[in-house]
């Protein structure tokens, strides 16, 4: 038996080690995920972001590009219709070019212009305009090239290149936003090249890729920090991770609580195997006693006087019997759930008083004092009678079983709230704060050495505890070693019982 339980300890050890393991496992695996795609979405994030900011500063420098060709003091556009394919083509030239340079009109047209015009006119201009800058301006810009297409455009478009600037607040805007798409909320800090040689970035654990933020040379590039990226991976992995703990708590809890049934049952075995030796030896006693006298009786020829005591003797040890038999069934019935206690209205005073007159001679037999404190208001459950007289027979029989002086008993009874209270006090030998939570286990007795001065079986408490609970009620104790035990029965009142005075 103990090899086959320790095999079972031994895989169950082996089934929560392995569980907790791949979970762990697991976790750690679902953590690098989180963080490589936690850094890939970062750059792409940052990588939209520079795209958007350098399409918005294009679309400014376009919007100056406009106003130049719409300005007739610096340039001059003129068309005219070509001889030989007989389209309108669009020539473009300096108001005032320079002197020594001869430099020729930039001439384009238009396949979708399909209009023959051998004179601007303003129609004509604002198409050539609008046309001429997202067609070849805007392929510039985004190839950050420089093309004279007049000596003027150039010059002021060179210099436009030279001021433009990044805008880090639109960047920083447009960088957030990206990441709110991909459900990042972390804090970061955008630090360009030349300014991250003058920036203690060692803080930032996380950081993306530099990007370009120029539109034409010389290159400019820009990172995005981030001080505490973690939060992110909890915020992405809640789920994983909640679930990882949810199963690794229920396994090492399905663990501990097997564990602690199987000892609980090993224990319970170990305790059945005494309660059955020593019920055993109980009942053989009463049996062999029985026997010697029926045998004395039908073997010899008695006088009526020795007859009379050995029929006293079989009485006795069958009284005996009938008692151990009893007080077993009474412990196995009550397990039964579906046993119906017969329940009515008890008063507890009347029940308690009844129970002290039937122990009345055990009590007188060691010369003890009983002391009562009841209410003058009648305290009334609703409970089974005979069980719950047995509770109270069963707590002053342990009374009566564990005195060594002159036993003492004093009884409370008062209202608690709405539950009925018994304190049943004596001056008894008491128990060691070690065994008093285990007294209420059936089988359960505090162990005395090798001395077994007392009778019992360690099942009385453990009855009166249970009928206590199946009323709704609690059984509970308070003791100290050499000055005696309080039990303390607490039962719900009935309800709707008006408090009336006991009659004297």
């Amino acid at each position: 038996m103990k090899r086959r339980i320790h095999l079972v300890l031994l895989m169950m050890v082996t089934c929560t080690v392995g569980v907790v393991g791949l979970q762990l496992i697991w976790s750690y695996q679902s953590y690098r995920t989180a963080s490589q795609e936690f850094t890939r979405d970062i750059n792409e994030a940052l990588q939209e972001a520079v795209k958007l900011e350098q399409d918005a500063r294009r679309r400014e420098l376009l919007q100056q590009y406009r106003g130049w060709l719409a300005d007739t003091n610096l340039v001059k556009i003129t068309c005219r219709v070509d001889p030989i394919y007989k389209t309108t083509k669009f020539s473009l030239a300096d108001k005032h070019p320079w002197a020594p340079e001869k430099r020729e009109p930039f001439v384009i047209g238009f396949n979708h212009f399909t209009q023959k015009l051998s004179k601007i006119t303003p129609a004509a201009k604002a198409y050539f305009i609008k046309h001429f800058t997202e067609d070849l301006v805007w392929q510039n810009l985004q190839e950050g090239s420089l093309y004279f297409y007049t000596r003027q455009l150039g010059n002021k478009m060179e210099v436009a290149y030279t001021q433009n600037r990044l805008n880090p607040v639109r960047l920083k805007k447009l960088f957030r936003q990206q990441l709110q798409q991909r459900d990042i909320t972390a804090g970061f800090e955008l630090i360009l090249e030349k300014q991250a040689r003058n920036r203690n970035i060692t803080q930032y654990p996380y950081a993306t890729r530099s990007y370009n933020v120029s539109l034409r040379k010389p290159r400019q590039r820009v990172q995005a920090y981030f001080p505490d990226p973690n939060l992110v991976f909890l915020q992405r992995m809640k789920w994983v991770i909640g679930s990882s703990l949810l199963l690794i708590v229920t396994a090492i809890f399905c663990f501990g609580y097997t564990l602690k049934t199987l000892f609980r049952q090993k224990k319970l075995a170990v305790l059945k195997n005494d309660f059955v030796n020593n019920m055993t030896h109980e009942l053989k006693t009463p049996v062999a006693t029985i026997s010697l006298a029926a045998e004395a009786i039908q073997a010899f020829d008695l006088s009526k006087a020795s007859a009379e005591e050995y029929i006293s003797i079989v009485r006795q040890q069958s009284g005996r019997l009938s008692g151990l038999i009893d007080q077993i069934l009474k412990s196995v019935a009550l397990e039964q759930e579906n046993v119906a206690l017969e329940r009515k209205r008890i008063c507890l005073q009347e029940l308690t008083a009844h129970v002290l007159a039937q122990h009345k001679p055990q009590l007188e037999l060691v010369a003890a004092t009983v002391e009562t404190q009841f209410p003058h208001e009648r305290l009334v459950v609703t409970a089974d009678e005979l069980h719950l007289g047995n509770v109270l027979a069963t707590l002053l029989d342990n009374a009566l079983k564990y005195s060594n002086n002159q036993l003492r008993l004093q009884l409370s009874l008062y209202r608690q709230a709405h539950h009925a209270v018994l304190e049943i006090a004596d001056n008894g030998l008491g128990i060691a704060p070690d065994h008093q939570a285990k007294v209420f286990e059936k089988f359960y007795r505090v162990p005395a050495g090798n001395v077994h001065n007392v009778k019992g079986y360690g099942l009385g408490l453990s009855y009166a505890k249970a009928v206590a609970e199946r009323h709704g009620g609690t059984l509970t104790l308070r003791s100290r070693l050499g000055i005696g035990t309080t039990f303390l029965l607490s039962i719900p009142l009935a309800r709707h019982e008006a408090p009336a005075p006991v009659v004297a």
